[in-house]
């Protein structure tokens, strides 16, 4: 059953459209980002179920990666996020599946704002990927043959 919106909403609907519209900016970056976002109608999640940032400050040192391990059904990713000049870094990591399975075979893409960035899994599951830049990535994992795993957005 469909409801009505009330009349009240519309009116100020109206009001904000007319008094404080929204960029155009804003609105083709909105309308790019859920075409992103739905790329895969059902997508396969990729849950975030470690990352060593939130460890305690005492037990990291030097220039130690940042770890992150995923889940998603079967299968766990594991990512080493380590700095290499300011502001970039190399993301390294596995696709590890379960005893007795083959190596998965596909590619990781960490997704930012602006442009992708793609590793190759190798015949182990292993993935290098250079030059990433700092801050908001998405990570998608996109096995051949299957549906892609995708997880929520992060800042690197």
């Amino acid at each position: 059953m469909k409801q009505r919106m009330p009349t009240e909403i519309h009116r100020l609907r109206e009001l904000f459209t007319t008094e404080d519209p929204v960029p155009e900016k804003v609105l083709a970056a909105s309308y790019a980002a859920v075409a992103v976002r739905s790329e895969s109608a059902d997508p396969v999640p990729l849950q975030l179920v470690g990352d060593s940032a939130e460890e305690p400050v005492g037990t990291r040192s030097g220039a130690q990666p940042r770890v992150l391990t995923f889940a998603m059904p079967g299968r766990v990713l594991e990512l080493d996020l380590m700095p290499i000049t300011c502001g970039l870094y190399r993301v390294s990591g596995m696709v590890l599946a379960r005893a007795g399975d083959a190596p998965p075979s596909g590619e990781i893409v960490l997704r930012r704002p602006d442009r992708e960035y793609r590793g190759v899994l190798d015949e182990h599951g292993a993935f290098e990927v250079s030059d990433v830049p700092r801050g908001p990535v998405s990570v998608v994992f996109r096995p051949e043959r299957a549906e892609p795993a995708v997880a929520d957005w992060l800042v690197c």
